[in-house]
């Protein structure tokens, strides 16, 4: 982590911020004996657009800087540490292979009042992780996950295989209220009810989500142990797309924080009184995804040599020194070195334009229609900081070996009816070089999000992955390790997905604000406080 203007002041993450506040809020001219007592708001510009407001979302960097404030989870992380601690789970433990005990917090309700107990607790775990229900999220999960309610604060929460990484999934399980689930369902993406310190107050689409102190907060009562405060009555999450802008509410004072600035962003924060920059290691790493969806027979990424010939092609270390302007570094796999399954033995695959043309020539001569394929780089609109640019400079470099590479920017909707379905629309032609996120610090959760056959938004099917990660399961510690590392091997060596860069995340920040940004990029507003109201 940075601080490169040595306060221990602020940048606060993601979602989307900004009304009319910053350190020294704006109130229209009245008497004395008219002025109320001015709001504390906390105002957060962020990069994307919240798609729904449902509580599956919070496992969602993106999406839960807001939403995590309004959903809280059985685990959370300590944002120093990153360890596991107590949520609204107090204690968990294995009963055996299958089956994980979790006690659940007494004298919490949620924002309708409705009491949080075990049967809210496993009606929650079984509607985010059903199979019926098809939530995104199931891309984290492993072997099928159920729950049920023993008593009144104890849940089993149950897999259908061995697995030992249940409570790191747990980290991601949000808790929303059951009286509205079995009442008003058609309300559950548009309302969020859960037992945060902040309750959901307003969504305006396109704009901003804003959010309420919730003062019968459990956490207020120094009994429950709780980490942080509610420091605010508002909270206002802001969807700004363009860096530029949101630099700019926080430089003028519209917005105390502004989401994942480019590196020329963070240059002009810190050269800007009154603001500043820090930026942070992160989850995040860009690969490159090819569409890999059988049959892969008369598809040029269907040959193994094509996809080599897509990751030598580039020259990553100019684009990440020119366009991202050092805030990244050169990955060898999906995952960075915390995780489990991290083969330092991998090589990046490197820049090597001669060899790559050699490959393609080959394949082409052999059948493969290398040359008269257009291929479409998928691009989502406002994915991360100069993240057009980066795709554009991919794409210079694949054009330059005769390829024909077309850019696709847009919204995340139709970007996912793109690569987010299967079988894709144009099979065999669209890649992209995006983030992937692997906040269960395991490379499980890479292979089965994006290399499985059971997923509803994998690149591909591969059988032979499936068995290997299957049996890697249920192992634990030095086994599990390795056993993934092999995986990543063979990955690696097929081209499977194209390692790119592992992230770090920068946000321009208030001075006025106290916050750390966490090694896990939540921006929970229960961690911070301005000191200018």
């Amino acid at each position: 982590m940075t601080q490169t203007k040595g306060r221990y002041l602020v940048c606060m993450i993601v979602a989307f911020a900004v009304l009319l506040g910053a350190c020294q809020p704006v109130a229209t001219p009245a008497t004395d004996a008219e002025m109320p007592a001015e709001k504390k708001t906390l105002v957060y510009a962020a990069i994307r657009e919240w798609r729904s407001l449902e509580a599956f979302q919070a496992y969602d960097e993106v999406q839960a800087p807001g939403l995590r404030n309004v959903i809280e989870v059985l685990l959370d992380r300590d944002p120093v540490s990153n360890e596991l601690i107590p949520e609204l789970a107090t204690s968990f433990e294995p009963l055996d292979e299958l089956t994980w005990r979790f006690t659940i917090r007494e004298g919490v309700t949620f924002h309708d009042g409705s009491p949080l107990n075990a049967e809210a607790v496993a009606y929650a775990v079984n509607h985010q992780w059903s199979e019926e229900n098809a939530f995104p999220v199931r891309g984290f999960m492993g072997p099928q996950i159920t729950a049920e309610a023993v008593d009144e604060y104890t849940v089993h929460v149950m897999t259908a295989t061995p697995d030992p990484i249940l409570p790191n999934r747990m980290h991601i399980q949000g808790v929303s209220s059951m009286r509205q689930l079995l009442e008003e369902p058609d309300q559950y993406p548009l309302v969020p009810i859960g037992t945060g310190p902040y309750k959901f107050k307003e969504f305006r689409a396109g704009d901003a989500l804003i959010l309420e102190a919730n003062h019968d907060w459990w956490g207020l009562d120094p009994a429950q142990g709780a980490r942080g405060a509610i420091n605010f009555d508002e909270l206002v999450f802001l969807y700004r797309a363009e860096d530029a802008v949101r630099l700019a509410q926080v430089k003028t004072g519209e917005a105390h924080i502004a989401q994942w600035i480019s590196a020329e962003s963070c240059q002009e924060a810190e050269a800007t009184d009154g603001i500043g920059c820090r930026s942070q290691v992160s989850v995040e790493t860009l690969w490159m995804r090819m569409d890999l969806e059988p049959p892969r027979e008369g598809t040029a990424f269907g040959d193994q040599r094509v996809r080599l010939a897509f990751q030598l092609a580039v020259d990553y270390d100019t684009i990440l020194d020119t366009i991202l302007g050092g805030q990244a570094t050169i990955a060898r796999q999906m995952v960075g070195p915390s995780a489990t399954g991290y083969n330092e033995n991998l090589e990046p695959y490197g820049y090597d334009p001669e060899r790559a043309k050699q490959l393609l020539d080959e394949a082409a001569a052999d059948g493969v229609p290398v040359y008269e394929t257009e291929f479409v780089n998928a691009s989502l609109s406002g994915w991360f900081a100069r993240s057009e640019e980066l795709h554009q400079a991919v794409n210079g470099y694949l054009q330059e070996l005769g390829l024909n590479v077309v850019l696709e920017v847009s919204e995340l909707d139709p970007f996912l009816e793109k690569v987010g379905v299967r079988p894709p629309p144009g099979r065999g032609r669209y890649f992209y070089v995006g983030p992937h996120g692997n906040e269960l610090y395991d490379f499980a959760l890479s292979l089965g999000g994006h290399l499985s056959c059971g997923s509803p938004f994998a690149a591909g099917c591969f059988p032979e992955l499936d068995e290997l990660a299957a049996a890697a399961s249920p192992l634990t510690g030095a086994e599990r390790d390795q056993a993934l590392q092999d995986i990543a091997q063979l990955v690696h060596d097929e081209v499977y997905a194209g390692a790119v860069a592992h992230l770090d995340l920068s946000y321009a920040v208030s001075d006025c604000l106290i916050w750390d940004v966490p090694l896990g990029h939540r921006a929970l507003a229960k961690d911070m406080d301005n000191t200018c109201d």
